[in-house]
């Protein structure tokens, strides 16, 4: 981990604790929701890093946590990618860290591609996990972390925090070694005041600037539907759901949506960014991910 560690106080700590030494909560097999879910290494396009919680209207069974993350990866992504979704037992940063470094250190290969996802307050916590652990490079095979509504930053912001790792916001819809992110604006509801030049980049068209994306854009939109009985139903997939456009004077992504039939909560698709654009965050990781093995087979 990127953090200054104390040898002495350390041995300390062991000789008064008895020597005795912990094991990782993230264990082989332990507090995984999925875990690589039977997709070899070598046949995966990329390896996927999620961590996201149901909404508590949604309910938070074992069952529902592994029905709605399945629905935010592997129903998205499809099976080409190996997934890693750790449960993690207290939301903080420490926690997200350890869950982050111990998939880094045990189950991923130097080199080989991989992506972060999480929105919202989970972004939050991934965003400040990534600058605690080391392995967020490109060399090591970071093409992306899509943390849409985390709290906004402007593109300086966020290429002063990854600085060290040569990480920055997302230009367009082919770099790597970014990261990619929007402040969600449902249907013209009221928010609190952005700060000045927040970045936003449109993920139907992977804009910066206030160019709009009509419905027709949007691939498909997938969402967990907890409510209805039969398992089989509780995937809902839509093409064409909705259109977007950056607004740049109210520093958000305004969003046209529809909401008969989906579960909604003041307005919002509660904690369902990721749903909302699935198909497009998963075609753009695809697509970046070609482009940084292309970029690899030229430089040999």
């Amino acid at each position: 981990m990127k953090k200054t560690i104390c040898l002495l106080t350390a041995a300390i700590t062991v000789l008064t604790i008895g020597g005795c030494s912990s094991t990782s909560p993230y264990e082989y097999g332990t507090n995984w929701l999925i875990r690589e879910n039977d997709i070899p290494q070598y046949y995966s396009k990329f390896d996927l890093f999620y961590i996201g919680k149901a909404p508590a209207g949604y309910g938070d069974t074992h069952d529902i946590q592994f029905n709605w993350t399945k629905t935010h990866t592997n129903d998205i992504f499809g099976r080409g990618v190996r997934v890693f979704a750790p449960e993690i037992p207290k939301p903080d940063v420490e926690n997200v860290a350890e869950a982050l470094e111990y998939f880094l250190e045990k189950f991923h290969k130097p080199g080989h591609p991989f992506v972060l996802l999480a929105e919202g307050k989970a972004a939050d916590l991934l965003y400040a996990a990534m600058q605690e652990v080391d392995g967020m490079t490109v060399e090591n095979g970071f093409i992306a972390a899509y943390l849409p509504d985390m709290s906004p930053k402007t593109a300086e912001e966020i290429a002063d925090d990854f600085y060290w790792d040569d990480l920055k916001a997302a230009a367009n819809a082919d770099d790597y070694g970014v990261i990619v992110t929007w402040t969600s604006c449902i249907n013209n509801e009221k928010m609190e005041k952005m700060p000045e030049n927040v970045y936003n980049i449109n993920p139907l068209n992977w804009k910066t600037d206030a160019v709009a994306a009509s419905p027709k854009e949007n691939i498909n939109a997938v969402f967990y539907m907890p409510e209805h009985k039969n398992i089989f139903w509780r995937k809902v997939e839509v093409k064409h759901f909705c259109g977007a456009v950056i607004d740049p004077a109210k520093g958000v992504l305004a969003v046209n949506c529809p909401l008969p039939l989906l579960h909604v909560s003041g307005g919002k698709f509660t904690s369902n960014c990721i749903s909302i654009f699935a198909g497009n965050i998963a075609e753009n990781a695809r697509n970046r991910t070609r482009n940084l093995i292309m970029a690899r087979e030229w430089k040999k």
